[in-house]
């Protein structure tokens, strides 16, 4: 519970100053809808370009992977940069009229009029002095032209489709007949302005107001955004934009493609002249060695030296055969019958013949001596015929041994001779293939080149780019900026906190009493009573008659008691609340008696005889509070003669007799005020019954709970303020 009545005590301050949040976000409201309607708004266009990507296998990406002028990668980051870059930038702006922005200047607000000026700026400066300046124009009914030029006062006049000539350059305004033709109803006389731009200072303007992003970074499609007052303008340059991108990639591509070009013509110029020379070197070379092909001519070579050395090997192993045969039938001349020779190396067929001839002869003659003897005539003509092919036989192998070596020498010469081929093949084979080598790289090198020259011809008559704007901007019908909608959701909401934290900003820095708790944080002492604001005089006897009740039990109006009723200050309600409980106690058959301290209940008129109790006015008594023993007497006296005494203090900010009373009162009410006590008075009430020790102190919160509408007390002080006027002027 405690809970919750914190939670309304805290909340209470916004309930009463609802009337000033509405007040203030309606406020809002209002100057949102102001601004709304003199804010320039701008306008945004958007394009979409698709870029190349090389992994889809494009022509472009493949063409040329082997030189670096075609493999960059089309980094999505790069391209952004690339499309805000300067020379994108100022090649657009190139093909835009951006130069010169005219304005109409209205009284609150001035707006671009682009293509709807009717009037065009052309100009030519001598310097750069009398760029990125704004001038001043007014075209008058007899359509002169008032220019102020920047940094003068004084207007130039100028007319329309004259060259005016000033120090610094010439000027020319002329009417855009175009626009006029097409709008007669177009007012031209008005006030104007004109900004004429340098090149770099509209790069930068037109950069600050540019926005390029891309979907994803696995998606190679790039946002283009362009903002602008003027909705005609942003579509324009977005899809200026767009297009001088596409066509400065084609530049860019026919450009590396044409100077790829120009370098594979010359590379295959000297290229060629250098496989030319390789050419004629290997031909000379081969017809000074006489060189038609060194591993065929070698191989022959060698398997000719080898089939010679075979027959060499064979004439050899026979004529050493025919060596042997022949020393044999040298030693064996004698007896030629009884020799047996070998005829391996020498088998011709009349050797064959000669020695069947002598077998049979000798067998002849083995007949003849088994009748005759050897000196027998036949048997010598057997041996004479025996004798003549021997000698026969020895000459043929004398003559077949000399074939053999006459064969073998000319098989010796011919191999020494084969063999000297030989000599110098290394060398030969090493000069042939450097020669050979040189040619086959002049060789490669130019077959390559001249394949990239045909692929580089073909990318130089492909004239086309593999961006492509899929998206084009559009004229915005919507602004961007402000937004209507959210301006006016954030104006309410801004003036709901504003106010707010005013209301509570204000409550703390007032930190009045408002409540029961705000005194009870602050102090021991406990409250005795709560008076509510009452205005009804029935209900303020009900209340009084209850509280005189609750006073008694708790025994503050004990009989032949004095109470003091005291306050920090006046209008805290000491004199409301003395009154109006002196009347119920006089309505309870008391006798009572009210003493007043300063005399406020007098000045204010409260006391009559018709209220029914004695009334003590001090101020007018001085003699009771001569001192305080006379105001001991005193009280001593009232204490007899009345049933209760009730004493309306002074305030004790300006107390002189005041602390007394409250001292030597039987009990002390210290009354608070919700809507006047300041709540570091609490503490400074506990400090000063500490200092004093008074007795039976208690407070008293007037008006507990009153929380009076802001329209109301603003009412009452618009009307205390007309009185004071009335009064003001009455006296005058």
């Amino acid at each position: 519970m405690k809970s919750t009545n914190e939670n309304l005590r805290l909340f209470k301050p916004f309930l009463r100053g609802l009337p000033i949040i509405i007040a203030v976000i309606t406020i809002s409201m209002m100057f949102a809808k102001r601004y709304l309607k003199y804010a320039t708004p701008m306008y945004e266009s958007t394009a979409r370009i698709r870029l190349a990507d090389p992994k889809e296998g494009s022509p472009s990406a493949t063409l040329y992977k082997d030189f670096d002028v075609f493999t960059t990668a089309n980094r999505i980051g790069s391209e952004v940069e690339m499309i805000k870059s300067k020379v994108i930038i100022g090649k657009t702006l190139d093909s835009l009229d951006f130069e010169v922005t005219t304005y109409r200047v209205g009284q609150v607000r001035k707006v671009e009029l682009y293509h709807q000026s009717p009037f065009i700026v052309k100009y030519k400066f001598n310097s750069e002095k009398w760029m990125d300046k704004t001038y001043d124009m007014v075209i008058d009914k007899n359509e002169s032209l008032h220019v102020t030029f920047p940094g003068e006062l004084t207007p130039r006049t100028l007319q329309f489709d004259s060259t005016y000539s000033f120090e610094g350059g010439q000027i020319m305004i002329m009417k855009n007949q175009a626009l006029l033709k097409a709008r007669p109803d177009m007012p031209v006389a008005d006030h104007y302005e004109f900004f004429i731009f340098t090149h770099q200072k509209l790069v930068d303007f037109v950069v600050g107001n540019l926005d390029i992003t891309s979907l994803d970074k696995e998606i190679p499609i790039l946002r283009l955004n362009y903002k602008s007052p003027v909705p005609q303008k942003a579509a324009d340059f977005i899809n200026m934009l767009s297009q001088t991108y596409v066509q400065d990639f084609i530049d860019s591509k026919y450009m590396a493609a044409n100077t790829t070009v120009k370098f594979l013509n010359n590379q295959l110029d000297e290229v060629g002249g250098k496989l030319s020379a390789s050419e004629n070197a290997i031909q000379n070379y081969r017809d000074n060695k006489g060189i038609i092909n060194i591993r065929q001519e070698t191989e022959t070579d060698l398997r000719k030296i080898s089939d010679m050395k075979v027959q060499l090997t064979n004439v050899t192993m026979n004529l050493e055969a025919i060596r042997n045969l022949e020393q044999y039938m040298v030693k064996g001349r004698d007896n030629i019958l009884d020799l047996a020779p070998n005829f391996e190396a020498y088998t011709d067929l009349l050797s064959t013949e000669l020695i069947k001839k002598m077998k049979q002869l000798q067998a002849e003659k083995k007949d003849l001596l088994t009748k005759f003897t050897p000196e027998y005539e036949e048997v010598k003509n057997i041996d004479d015929k025996l004798k003549d092919i021997s000698i026969y036989l020895e000459e043929g192998i004398r003559n077949t041994r000399k074939s053999l070596e006459a064969k073998q020498a000319r098989l010796t010469s011919d191999i020494a001779e084969s063999e000297s081929v030989f000599v110098g093949l290394a060398e030969r084979e090493k000069t042939m293939g450097i020669l050979n080598r040189n040619f086959s790289l002049n060789e490669q090198t130019y077959n390559f080149l001249h394949s990239k020259r045909t692929e580089a011809q073909i990318a130089r008559a492909a004239t086309i780019s593999f961006h492509r704007i899929i998206t084009s901007g559009e004229v915005p019908k919507e602004p961007v900026t402000p937004n209507a909608g959210l301006l006016k959701v954030l104006s309410a909401f801004l003036g709901f906190l504003g106010s707010v934290a005013l209301i509570y900003m204000v409550h703390a820095i007032k930190g009045k009493v408002n409540d029961s708790a705000a005194i009870e944080k602050n102090s021991s002492i406990p409250i005795a009573a709560y008076t509510p604001m009452v205005a009804a005089q029935p209900k303020l006897g009900e209340f009084f008659h209850t509280l005189a009740i609750q006073l008694e039990i708790k025994k503050l109006l004990n009989q032949n008691q004095v109470l003091a009723i005291s306050s920090f200050s006046n209008m805290e309600g000491k004199s409301f609340n003395t009154l109006h409980l002196a009347i119920e106690l006089v309505k309870q058959g008391k006798k009572v008696l009210v003493v007043d301290a300063d005399g406020a209940m007098k000045m204010k008129q409260l006391v009559d005889a018709s209220n029914g109790f004695d009334y003590i006015n001090l101020v007018t008594e001085k003699g009771i509070v001569e001192n305080s023993s006379t105001i001991k007497s005193a009280l001593d006296n009232w204490r007899n003669s009345y049933d209760m005494v009730l004493i309306k203090n002074e305030s004790v900010d300006s107390a002189s007799d005041g602390l007394m009373l409250m001292k030597l009162a039987d009990t002390n009410l210290f009354v608070f005020d919700s809507r006047r006590t300041p709540v570091k008075r609490v503490s400074e009430a506990e400090l000063l019954q500490d200092e004093y020790k008074f007795e039976n102190i208690m407070f008293l919160l007037n008006r507990a709970g009153y929380n009076p509408s802001l329209f109301l007390q603003g009412w009452n002080v618009l009307k205390l303020v007309v009185n004071k006027v009335r009064k003001m002027t009455g006296r005058k």
